[in-house]
């Protein structure tokens, strides 16, 4: 059985994870984890050693960890977090800000070459030309930002502003010197420098820096952009030529004097890195709320309009979106690269950048709470539309399961017994790119009017029923002519008038029942509630005719046998049944 100090532990990590990042002096107390996957450096101090071992999702996973290593009384917050972390992949409601904070100070521990030696993480795009070598622009990380999977592709997501994260590096190739002959050659390093660092997009120049340690802000982004660093190298050699033109070369004397010649060789290499990217607008967002005559109940519908993460409604009801985060370290940064002219050498990589994921792991939003069998939750949906997607393929390294078929939800509509309408004035919806949400105006869009139904049965015989039914609004008794009545199992759409005839196959055995389901008011400006209703089937009287043809059948039958009876009891002169008095 689970102390009630660990459960204390769950408790007090699961509420960590979802709030603020506090500052840690310390690292991670939990073993070392011996794949490369998690930097070895540690939380060091610039982001919560709680939060530090789950933002590592592809390291490997021991599932087979016994319970008892959760339950130890002994066990801290950072102990429990590294045991999880080690035992599965967490994944989070919201993106989680942890990976920001992180990225802002890893970049920090990137320490650039110099003249002779270029340092590069492993899955740089390396660029070399005459002088200028093994030169390169590595994005280190755009941000806030999530990757978001989707059947079998993955986009990257922004935020209209932000920051792209860079470093650069390269080395110069000096030719060797030459000291003998009659000509002589002498090389040396004028001066070399980063001119600039440039944010472009296709069309124009965001923000610029001259460091080997970048970073680059930009806003007011919309659509699907190219994000590209590129970054201009220049050098600038000196180059001495010395000449004799009376050289003896056996003794190596110059018997004339040397001539010498200084030119300066330069060279400029551009180096680019770019990220395809998609920005997440909140636009055309919108909202309408309606009230329920007669009834303690709100209804409202949102259109975030934009990929989103949760809508709060109230301090005590959030909708809860299809997507689930994680953060997982990016490919191609695990080893740091240092070359020289004649020399490389590979070292685990202290530069580590993280990336937020998305990926759908329910086929529709739903609305957690604490609800009991005795006590409504706050919110219920009722419909969610958008367009129906196929589920991503994670790697094997991920342990989080998405699902293979899903919503990509755009409106959703709730209601509430229990909230006030006032709470659905304005939500306040969160996009799936951290820090990123906007509050929504909701309008109202009036009241949902109580209806009547009424059932008339017009014709009832064994082979079926007639039913005519009338809608109408219960406090007008105006007709209502928008949606459907249903009788047994036929439907009819009623007419302007606000009536419907239906005729049922099989004759009803006492009563009908009839509902009227008007069309959801979510989608309609005509604002109305269901209504039902019953009625009596009359009893099928006989006909005079058919009473008549009853007595004579009647008659024909019986009239005969009373006539022998009769006969019998006068041949007997009344002795044997005494319907005649004896003489």
């Amino acid at each position: 059985m689970t102390s009630l100090r660990s459960t204390a532990v769950i408790v007090t990590f699961l509420a960590v994870s979802g709030g603020i990042f506090t500052h840690a002096t310390g690292v991670a107390t939990a073993a070392p984890n011996s794949s490369t996957a998690v930097p070895d450096d540690g939380p060091v101090d610039r982001i919560n050693e709680t939060r530090f071992p789950v933002l590592w999702s592809e390291d490997p996973d021991h599932g087979d960890r016994s319970s008892t290593e959760f339950e130890s009384d002994e066990s801290t917050i950072t102990e429990f977090s590294a045991r999880l972390a080690d035992s599965t992949d967490v994944s989070f409601e919201e993106p989680p800000e942890a990976v920001e904070t992180w990225n802002s100070g890893d970049i920090q521990d990137f320490s650039p070459g110099d003249e002779e030696r270029s340092v590069h993480p492993e899955g740089a795009r390396l660029e070399n030309g005459r002088y200028i070598r093994d030169a390169h622009a590595s994005v280190f990380a755009v941000q806030p930002s999530t990757v978001l999977h989707a059947g079998n592709s993955s986009a990257r997501y922004i935020a209209p502003a932000g920051e792209v994260l860079a470093i650069t590096d390269y080395r110069v190739r000096v030719p060797d010197d030459d000291t003998n002959g009659s000509v002589r050659h002498q090389w040396s390093i004028n001066e070399t420098a980063i001119d600039g660092v440039e944010l472009r997009t296709d069309d124009r120049v965001l923000d610029s820096d001259t460091s080997h340690r970048s970073v680059l802000e930009y806003s007011g982004l919309s659509g699907t952009q190219n994000l590209t660093v590129a970054v201009d190298i220049s050098v600038r050699l000196n180059h001495k030529k010395r000449t004799c033109d009376e050289y003896d070369n056996d003794s190596n004397p110059c018997d004339s004097s040397w001539e010498t010649e200084t030119e300066y060789p330069t060279e400029q290499v551009t180096v680019t890195d770019s990220r395809r990217v998609v920005v997440n607008q909140f636009d055309r967002n919108n909202g309408k709320r309606v009230t329920f005559e007669n009834a303690n109940r709100t209804g409202a519908v949102i259109h975030p309009g934009a990929m989103w993460s949760t809508v709060d409604v109230d301090s005590d009801a959030r909708l809860r979106g299809n997507w689930r985060f994680y953060s997982a370290g990016v490919d191609g940064w695990h080893t740091m690269v240092s070359r020289t002219e004649t020399n490389t050498t590979q070292t685990n990589s202290s530069v580590r950048p993280a990336q937020v994921h998305a990926v759908p792991t329910q086929n529709q939003p739903d609305m957690p709470s604490e609800a009991t069998a005795a006590a409504e939750p706050p919110l219920v949906i009722e419909n969610v539309w958008g367009k129906e997607r196929d589920g991503p393929s994670l790697s094997d390294k991920i342990d989080i399961t998405p699902v293979d078929r899903y919503v990509n939800t755009t409106s959703v509509a709730v209601r509430s017994e229990t909230l006030p309408p006032v709470s659905f004035d304005e939500m306040t919806v969160h996009g799936i790119v951290h820090g990123q949400s906007r509050t929504v105006s909701i309008n109202d869009n009036g009241t949902v009017r109580d209806s009547n139904l009424e059932l008339s049965v017009l014709e009832a015989n064994a082979s079926g029923a007639v039913v005519q039914t009338t809608v109408t609004e219960k406090k007008t008794g105006d007709p209502i002519t928008t949606g459907r009545v249903t009788v047994g199992n036929q439907s009819a759409a009623v007419n302007a008038s606000g009536m419907a005839v239906i005729e049922l196959e099989e004759r009803p055995s006492s009563v009908v029942d009839g509902q009227y389901t008007p069309e959801d008011w979510w989608r309609t400006e005509h604002l109305y509630s269901a209504a039902e209703a019953r009625t009596t089937v009359p009893p099928e009287y006989p006909t005079f005719q058919k009473l008549v043809q009853l007595v004579l059948v009647t008659l024909l039958w019986f009239l005969p046998a009373a006539l022998a009876v009769y006969g019998f009891d006068y041949l007997t002169d009344g002795a044997a049944l005494g319907l005649r008095k004896q003489q």
